[in-house]
């Protein structure tokens, strides 16, 4: 008569089997009976940390497949201790992420708890055993400065219509002067519109035409801030540096060629849907309250904005033309993010979701939902601007988003 010992260790494997055959077809309701609500995966090709929704997410998308999967029975083990279990074992897996396919060997451990009488998976990691081979597939979204400057053109119509619609709003005094194919604005004390923008696409600025900027702003008592990309003309950022200005941070800007029909990423319980006026109010509280908890991953922003300013911002931008789209789980609104498009470029101009729906795949869905509409508007390039090593960054890459440049803040007092 087989032990309880011995049964106990038959069903840990069984569900170690079961968590591969999942793998296998994809299988998102077995998988979610398998893994633990707070299951994480470390990455065996880069080593990265991904949660139980984030592995689901690229599994349900089509991002994420896994072609083979060859199980070595004889080399597993099992340790147990009460209600956990630790699998050893050693594999050789296809695996397909993004168009790139990718053969494995690894040595992988396994960590179980019983719950309610069952065995979950709470936690897996891989060793490779020999360096992975990869058979590329897509190729990666390579920016000159025609696109570049194309992206520009388009950040300096989303700031100069932003600032027009602030200080309308407003009311109050502020200016947006062409300069050299960019823009100056100011749009009211402590927007995120206060900048300068797209210079070095359309010449290099005229030291008189600088003066008139930096006494503008100086005349409303605020520091001169340009957003210098590094493809822009390479006389600027001397000339700059003669005038005062001091580099303060970075930003990445990332793209994405938007090919075919981009899939729409729905995980259980979330809907994304465009935001009409009626609930204008409670997606501004909820996009409100999802920024000023910010990613706090890699490099620190350059500035921060209060809840009163990302409010005036999200106003602003939508009369400026954005389009809004809200997040809902049991029919409820819990993030919310915005797109504008000029000149075939998607601006991902921005997203949040409240704390606590936080790791349910609504981040993804929003971003999924806007990538297909913008295919489908006709436009070939999405864009969207992070802090360098940020979580935000990190999960754009995922997404299948490439760097494209860098932009240097530089500032100067008045």
């Amino acid at each position: 008569m087989e032990s309880a010992q011995g049964m106990s260790t038959r069903e840990v494997l069984a569900c170690d089997e079961s968590f591969f055959t999942a793998l296998l077809a994809a299988d998102l309701e077995l998988l979610g009976t398998i893994l633990a609500d707070d299951f994480l995966i470390i990455d065996v090709l880069s080593g990265q940390v991904a949660h139980r929704e984030e592995l689901l997410d690229a599994i349900s998308s089509g991002q994420l497949r896994f072609a083979e999967v060859t199980r070595h029975a004889g080399e597993r083990s099992v340790r147990r201790r009460d209600s956990a279990a630790v699998v050893a074992g050693w594999t050789r897996m296809v695996v397909r992420y993004r168009g790139d396919e990718v053969t494995v060997q690894s040595r992988y451990t396994h960590v179980y708890t019983r719950e309610n009488g069952r065995w979950r998976l709470i936690s897996a990691q891989g060793t490779p055993t020999r360096p992975p081979r990869m058979n590329a597939g897509r190729e990666p979204l390579f920016c000159d400065t025609a696109l570049a400057g194309r992206i520009e053109r388009a950040e300096v119509q989303l700031i100069a219509q932003s600032s027009e619609a602030a200080r309308r709003r407003a009311g109050t005094a502020g200016f947006a002067i062409p300069v050299a194919g960019g823009v100056a604005s100011f749009a009211g004390e402590g927007s995120p519109y206060n900048k300068v923008a797209g210079l070095g696409f359309g010449g290099v600025p005229d030291p008189a035409a600088l003066d008139e900027i930096e006494k503008a702003f100086a005349t409303c008592g605020s520091p001169v801030q340009v957003e210098l990309a590094h493809l822009a003309d390479p006389a600027i950022a001397p000339l700059l540096a003669g005038r005062g200005y001091r580099l303060e941070s970075f930003e990445n800007v990332l793209g994405r060629a938007l090919t075919g029909e981009p899939q729409r990423v729905m995980p259980p319980g979330v809907e994304v849907r465009p935001s009409g006026e009626e609930e204008f109010e409670t997606w501004l509280d909820v996009v409100a309250e999802g920024s000023v908890h910010p990613d706090t991953q890699g490099v620190p922003w350059h500035e921060e904005f209060s809840r009163e300013a990302i409010i005036a911002a999200e106003r602003d931008s939508a009369a400026a033309g954005d389009v809004r789209y809200a997040a809902l789980r049991d029919g409820i609104i819990v993030g919310g993010a915005t797109m504008r498009m000029a000149e075939g470029i998607a601006q991902l101009t921005g997203a949040a979701t409240v704390p606590a729906h936080r790791r349910r795949g609504v981040q993804t869905a929003l971003l999924s939902v806007r990538l297909a509409d913008a295919a489908a508007a006709g436009c070939d390039v999405a864009v969207i601007t992070t802090q360098p090593g940020s979580k935000s960054q990190q999960n754009a890459q995922r997404q299948g988003f490439d760097l494209l440049y860098t932009r240097a803040v530089l500032v100067r007092q008045p």
